[in-house]
């Protein structure tokens, strides 16, 4: 029995490891993609609102999707005197093709809407905003 509690908390701990904001964006991409191949619709959209923990942004912060690679989010300072923290990915490109760049700032807690349409047997990024 103590194997298995020891087991279940390296499981338990391994998955809040990889909380941060970056990849709960990637982690929506994946489920919110896997609905939309089962459906028939040909665009759908994701709005993501941002958590302050565990790992994200309290306050105002700027995420980008890089063409073809990582998702980034830098978390702002409270005074907008440059970055307190940043998160990085590219779990989503398992999902999702992204062709061109997208970089915005937001304000905090301001969701992060991420269009996406299917096109060539492929789910693509058509916008974020």
């Amino acid at each position: 029995m103590r194997a298995t509690t020891g087991l279940y908390l390296l499981m338990l701990s391994s998955l809040c490891a990889c909380s941060d904001g970056a990849t709960r964006i990637a982690y929506e991409i994946e489920s919110s993609v896997a609905a939309f191949n089962r459906s028939d619709a040909k665009t759908t959209s994701i709005r993501h609102v941002p958590e302050a923990s565990p790992d994200g942004c309290a306050g105002a912060y700027t995420v980008q999707f890089t063409a073809n690679s990582a998702l980034v989010i830098w978390c702002r300072a409270p005074d907008g005197a440059g970055v307190q923290g940043s998160h990085i990915t590219t779990y989503h490109l398992r999902f999702v093709e992204v062709p061109k760049t997208y970089k915005l700032d937001k304000a905090a807690g301001e969701p992060t809407i991420i269009e996406l349409a299917k096109e060539h047997g492929k789910v693509v990024v058509t916008e974020v905003r």
